[in-house]
Parts: C-alpha cells; sequence; structure tokens
C-alpha cells in the first residue's frame, strides 16, 4: 500500500497511527506497533519498499490514552490510561496515571522514535491530537492534575515537551519530529485549546523551543 503511494508521486507518507511499546497504548484491533523484533522486520520493509520508489516515510507515532476499553485485543483487560482518569469531562472511566506511568510512556515513545530511526524511517510524527494521550494533557477538559503535569495551558504542554526532548535526546539534532495538534477533540468536537491568537501562541512556543 505504502510502496504504491511513493510510486504515485507522493513526497512524504505519514503512516496510520502507530503504537509505542506500552500496554495500553492500543485501543483498535489489527493497529499496527514499533517496538518488538518482528514488528521492526515488517517496518523495515514496508520502509525499503518506499525508498525504493522514490519517497520518504515516517511513522505516527501513537498512544490512545483514556479512550482504550478494557478487553481490546492484544492486551485484553488492561484499561485505558489517562492523565486524571477521564474519558469525558467530569467522567471517570479508566486508569489515572501515576508518575512512574508517565515516565514509562516517555520511554516508550523515546524507544520506538530511536526504532524507527534505527531501520531508516526518515522522521517520526508524533500524534497529539484528536483526544488521544498527549491531547488528554493537553486539554482542560480531561486533565484535572494538581501536579507539575497539569495547571494552566502551558504547563499543560510539559508531557508533550518531554515525550519530543526524550525522542531528540534518542534521534540526535537532525532527525525531524513532527507534532500533530488539534483544537477539536472527538470526544467534544467544539472543544477548544486556544481561543485566541495570543493563547495560541503560548500554546505552541514551548512545543516549537
Amino acid at each position: 500500500y505504502y510502496r504504491k503511494r511513493a510510486a504515485g508521486g507522493v513526497g512524504l507518507i505519514v503512516t496510520e497511527g502507530t503504537c509505542v511499546g506500552h500496554k495500553a497504548a492500543n485501543g483498535y484491533p489489527n493497529i499496527p506497533y514499533i517496538a518488538t523484533e518482528e514488528q521492526i522486520e515488517g517496518w523495515k520493509k514496508t520502509v525499503e519498499a518506499v525508498h525504493a520508489e522514490g519517497g520518504k516515510i515516517m511513522p505516527q507515532l501513537w498512544h490512545v490514552g483514556s479512550l482504550r476499553r478494557a478487553g481490546t485485543m492484544p492486551e485484553g483487560d488492561v484499561p485505558g490510561y489517562g492523565p486524571s482518569g477521564l474519558v469525558m469531562p467530569g467522567k471517570k472511566r479508566c486508569h489515572e496515571m501515576t508518575e512512574d506511568d508517565i515516565q514509562d510512556v516517555i520511554k516508550a515513545f523515546a524507544d520506538s522514535a530511536k526504532l524507527a530511526k534505527s531501520i531508516g524511517f526518515d522522521g517520526v510524527e508524533v500524534h497529539g491530537a484528536h483526544g488521544y494521550l498527549l491531547d488528554q494533557f493537553f486539554w482542560e477538559g480531561l486533565n484535572e492534575r494538581t501536579d507539575k503535569w497539569g495547571g494552566s495551558l502551558v504547563d499543560r504542554t510539559r508531557f508533550a515537551v518531554e515525550v519530543i526532548k526524550a525522542i531528540r535526546a534518542e534521534v540526535g539534532p537532525e532527525f525531524p519530529i513532527i507534532l500533530r495538534w488539534s483544537q477539536w477533540k472527538q470526544q467534544v468536537y467544539t472543544a477548544r485549546l486556544a481561543n485566541t491568537p495570543e493563547e495560541l501562541a503560548e500554546f505552541l512556543k514551548p512545543l516549537s523551543e
């Protein structure tokens, strides 16, 4: 599929959501990961096929957070993980992440990015949009934490900033990192992180830096 896109003239392919190596990253059946040796070998074939057609390709590194439902295979009874245990504003339904959980997920993103670089991907895109885990930290509707991972709009960027910093430490200064973000959330389509251009600038500054 991706080889055909490159052969058709697409310059840069960003893959479908690809789960990092954390037990609660996935929320849907038949979703790819980038964590194990077997998965790496599969992606390596894909990268080589795209490059052979003259294209470039990046994996979209993904963790669904609280949107995971326990029972989703292959992880089975693992619950969703979220900054405050919320799947919707005011609706607690999942595991509230501890400090250890947060550090584990940051490391999972960094490890997957390191693997991506090692097999020839041309960069990575971090999925921080659409109400998934990084976006759950951004959004005050799901992030009610009172520690360093919550608070103001700028303070709520800390988790994503630490993910990006950890990735950068593994891949070096020249490897491209894209952050995908969105105002809207699938939980509440009309949600907004920033209501003015000034708020948007405040939000984006620590992420772009």
